[in-house]
């Protein structure tokens, strides 16, 4: 997707050094050559600037260094140096160190992303797409919304739509986590205030990235089906993984949904379920 096709969600940080990125694009020269390596590295590149810039990202393939990847290295070393074994040897040795290197920086654009933007769960822009089709203009209570890049890609979707956005901002009080504000307007309160206050108002609650330290979404779940089992909920995060506690996966009843354009591109599973 080019800048044009991508949802705006504000002015972004503008930061003008990155050191995850100034150390992958020194590999770009290197691979110049070989289209696949360069073209991956291209990848993250343009994902780490349109958020920068204020946009939600393009969708991602699999972060990694491929075996498809590798051969195509090793044939342009052996057609560079057909009849020299031992130049071929020495830049094969130097491009593969390189591309272990690429390969871990790519396989930790996560650590990345949450260092520099304070974005955990992946928010790109044919997920927000998908996500406001599905919600179809309904009111839409969002809870643990962090920075707020979900929320802010639905208003920017679809600015006549209720979203109100909400976190505690526990998170704050973590040692080594940003003092940057919200992306949008994120209301400072717990899941059970914003329940009581909004819970009435809306169609839908979404929960998206809950910690797996405490067992405040399973907490939150049963005030759900106690008082507002008629919403319908939506919890993204990785089942038995990286979000949520224990007991909220093994009590949550789960159903799969809006898989097109939100899964995987490393190794933290995070999908959509509707849960009862």
């Amino acid at each position: 997707m080019n800048q044009t096709e991508l949802i705006r969600f504000g002015t972004g940080r503008q930061l003008t050094e990155i050191d995850y990125l100034s150390e992958l694009l020194s590999y770009q020269t290197i691979f110049q050559p070989i289209k696949s390596v360069n073209q991956l590295i291209e990848q993250v590149s343009q994902t780490i600037d349109a958020i920068n810039q204020g946009f939600l990202p393009a969708q991602l393939s699999t972060l990694e260094v491929s075996d498809s990847m590798i051969l195509d290295v090793q044939r342009y070393v052996v057609d560079k140096f057909p009849s020299q074994p031992a130049k071929g040897n020495a830049l094969w040795g130097k491009l593969s160190e390189s591309l272990e290197a690429v390969d871990f920086l790519v396989r930790h654009l996560r650590d990345a992303l949450i260092e520099y933007f304070s974005m955990y769960g992946y928010v790109s822009t044919p997920f927000i797409q998908d996500l406001s089709t599905y919600l179809a203009g309904k009111p839409v209570l969002e809870l643990m919304a962090g920075h707020g890049y979900l929320s802010a890609g639905l208003r920017s979707l679809n600015p006549d739509q209720v979203i109100i956005s909400t976190d505690s901002q526990l998170w704050r009080e973590q040692p080594d986590i940003t003092l940057d504000q919200p992306v949008t307007a994120v209301e400072n309160m717990t899941g059970i205030a914003a329940l009581e206050k909004y819970g009435q108002e809306v169609a839908v609650i979404i929960m998206s990235w809950a910690p797996d330290t405490s067992t405040a979404d399973w907490e939150l779940l049963q005030v759900i089906r106690k008082n507002y089992s008629v919403k319908k909920m939506l919890v993204i995060g990785e089942y038995q993984g990286a979000t949520n506690s224990k007991v909220f996966w093994q009590q949550a009843k789960l159903k799969p949904v809006l898989a097109t354009h939100h899964h995987t591109f490393d190794l933290i599973d995070e999908q959509v379920y509707e849960v009862e």
